[in-house]
């Protein structure tokens, strides 16, 4: 073996090799949903909403909110909640390398205001879908499960004599944090997630089956996560689903708000009323449900669809 060779062989595959490595295409980046684990949340936020309803009841005594009532219970965990959440949220892209600025995106140069008109439409039939499939669903409740539907109402059923300043809270619960904390986690978190794991296909059906499961009605609001899907992965940013978000909660706020205080709960007469409307939610579900399968079809992603965190810059 003529060892004299070995230099010059190296020094004669030098350039070659330097040629080749810049001829190669840049290593992709890898994925940083790859190593996130959604079900992580569950044990935080029972911990974390355990710490912090707490520490909000603590906080409550030592100043003029004092120990408070139902209402001032209510607030707190809500706070609670949100601020578990929140701070899952915020571990969770820290521990990922997930920077919250992408994660959020910013809005695309041509939404303009046609734009936001469309969505206000898609909006208004989205929320006529999801108001009148309660009636159904809860049509079927009173045959299959009485006993669920019962106690639906009487977790939905207002404090009576509410407060000014507990009417505010809840509102800034509804169309503040719940929009960004839930779009964040469901759409911005389990749909980046879900679909590195599965496709997005798979990722929307499931991080809406998820969000519609932890709300009373599941199918219409269901339905509401898979329009901020689809309205997320269009847009790439998960400001314009917030918007949508805040702006259906926003709607029953209003709604809740002028409707006034209430009388004392009578269940059987909520449920009588909910059986007698099956007609009024079976005629605006038929005229609402067609365009909104008309919107996902249209904008439904192939398994192979570029994740909406990948697609932001």
């Amino acid at each position: 073996m003529n060892h004299d060779q070995g230099p010059a062989a190296s020094d004669a595959a030098g350039p070659n090799g330097d040629e080749e490595a810049a001829a190669r295409p840049p290593a992709v980046p890898s994925n940083p949903f790859e190593k996130l684990r959604a079900t992580s949340v569950i044990p935080w936020m029972i911990v974390g909403t355990l710490i912090l309803v707490g520490a909000f009841h603590v906080f409550a005594l030592l100043t003029p909110l004092g120990a408070g009532g139902p209402q001032t219970s209510e607030v707190i965990f809500g706070l609670a909640i949100y601020g578990a959440l929140a701070s899952w949220i915020a571990w969770a892209c820290r521990r990922s390398g997930i920077p919250l600025r992408r994660l959020l995106g910013s809005l695309p140069g041509g939404y303009n205001w046609l734009s936001w008109t469309r969505l206000a439409a898609l909006l208004a039939v989205t929320i006529g879908f999801s108001y009148s499939s309660w009636f159904l669903f809860a049509h079927v409740l009173s045959i299959v499960a009485p006993g669920v539907l019962e106690f639906l109402i009487e977790a939905l059923w207002p404090e009576s004599d509410r407060s000014t300043g507990y009417r505010l809270a809840m509102a800034v619960i509804a169309v503040v944090l719940a929009p960004v904390l839930e779009e964040g986690f469901f759409r911005g978190i389990l749909v980046n997630r879900w679909g590195s794991r599965w496709g997005l296909p798979t990722a929307l059906i499931a991080s809406s089956i998820a969000f519609g499961v932890l709300h009373a009605n599941p199918v219409g609001i269901g339905l509401v996560g898979l329009i901020a899907a689809l309205l997320y992965l269009k847009t790439r940013t998960l400001i314009v689903p917030i918007l949508f978000h805040a702006a259906n909660n926003l709607v029953a706020t209003v709604w809740d708000y002028l409707s006034g205080d209430v009388g004392p709960l009578n269940v059987a007469a909520e449920v009588q009323e909910l059986r007698e409307g099956i007609l009024f939610g079976v005629v605006l579900v038929a005229i609402t449900l067609p365009i909104l399968i008309g919107y996902i079809r249209r904008n439904w992603p192939a398994r192979d669809a570029t994740l909406p965190y990948a697609a932001t810059e």
